[in-house]
């Protein structure tokens, strides 16, 4: 499934988009790690690399799925993998506030899709989610922002998927570049 676009891009760009299709099936921890990898290779303001991960399996992911809205229960508990993504707020060299800590997560979870993509994974991040409740339940500090939640698992079958996520499953329309333009 690829977007159209006028210039040549790469394909993991194209083909991504927020699949809900999950397969429950293990993932190889060797993918995980380099999954975590790729993202570790993000670039970031001082090099501060203040993104954290959670990476939840098994009866961890049990925990983190029970923080998700319903309706992402619905589809992104049967991911065999939940990365809680966390952001430290402030530099590590001087204890000042970070004010690009976001915008530096942010970038290491888009290198992170981009790597499950050209693995041939879906790594979906989500907002619906409960950070308070995750935060109490793996005792998360305070000087994190807890920034999204991204299932992640081999593709699977649409399906298995109730009729409304059905309906959204697919990659939608992206604004003309001229649109994006100040």
């Amino acid at each position: 499934m690829y977007r159209k676009s006028k210039h040549s891009i790469m394909p993991e760009i194209q083909s991504r988009f927020a699949n809900r299709a999950l397969s429950g099936e293990a993932l190889p921890q060797d993918d995980i790690e380099a999954l975590l990898e790729a993202a570790s290779f993000a670039p970031s303001c001082f090099n501060e690399q203040p993104w954290r991960f959670l990476a939840a399996q098994e009866t961890r992911k049990d925990l983190l799925c029970a923080c998700l809205t319903a309706k992402n229960q619905a589809w992104a508990c049967r991911a065999p993998l939940l990365i809680l993504v966390c952001a430290k707020k402030t530099f590590a060299q001087n204890g000042r506030d970070n004010r690009w800590h976001l915008y530096d997560t942010g970038c290491a979870v888009g290198f992170l899709i981009l790597e499950a993509e050209r693995r041939g994974f879906v790594a979906h991040p989500m907002a619906g989610f409960n950070a308070q409740a995750a935060r109490d339940q793996f005792g998360i500090s305070e000087g994190l922002d807890i920034i999204t939640v991204v299932a992640v698992g081999k593709k699977g079958d649409i399906n298995d998927l109730g009729e409304l996520d059905r309906e959204r499953n697919h990659p939608k329309p992206r604004m003309p570049v001229g649109e994006l333009m100040l």
